[in-house]
């Protein structure tokens, strides 16, 4: 692997090795009142989700621009964008990684959790509906409605399938 590689499993397990100090033993997902007041444990999940796949995106862009200079930030911004740029640029087809729907949908809660504030986004409700819920369910996170509802087990399988991307896309890549 690359130093770029070990460095992004490196900040994931850090990362998830944070987020297990931090973790209440109590974690429950029952304890929220309001449509934007969360308990104190769905927000911790949330964050190491958000953080985690974060550095998946990072490792991701990084390892790109590292093998093709002349590509810029600007055409690597989403997903979508990077799927064709590796193609292209990379030869490297990342929609053939085994888990990719379940890491697209943990993109997916990362936007609701970011965007809004836990709750599905009207992009993500609207022309995209069905997509985006088939990948949240691949991931295998619960939905409340359109609330997404991150748990322990979320956190870590989030972990692995990232660790496992990274592994697959460092040494699918061209070295140089």
């Amino acid at each position: 692997m690359t130093s770029l590689g070990e460095a992004a499993l490196g900040q994931l397990a850090i990362r998830l090795a944070d987020w297990r100090t931090l973790r209440s033993p109590m974690g429950s997902v029952h304890n929220r009142h309001g449509r934007h007041l969360r308990d104190a444990d769905v927000v911790r999940h949330g964050n190491a989700l958000t953080d985690l796949v974060a550095v998946v995106e990072s490792f991701t862009v990084a390892r790109l621009l590292n093998l093709r200079p002349a590509v810029s930030h600007d055409q690597v911004m989403r997903w979508a964008d990077r799927v064709k740029m590796w193609r292209q640029h990379g030869g490297v087809d990342l929609s053939s990684y085994q888990h990719w729907q379940a890491f697209l949908g943990f993109v997916e809660v990362r936007n609701a959790l970011s965007h809004g504030l836990g709750r599905l986004t009207d992009r993500q409700l609207g022309k995209f509906r069905n997509e985006v819920l088939g990948q949240i369910a691949a991931a295998g996170v619960r939905l409340d409605g359109d609330l997404v509802l991150p748990i322990p087990d979320d956190v870590s399988r989030c972990g692995e399938i990232g660790g496992d991307f990274v592994r697959f896309l460092d040494l699918a890549a061209p070295s140089t």
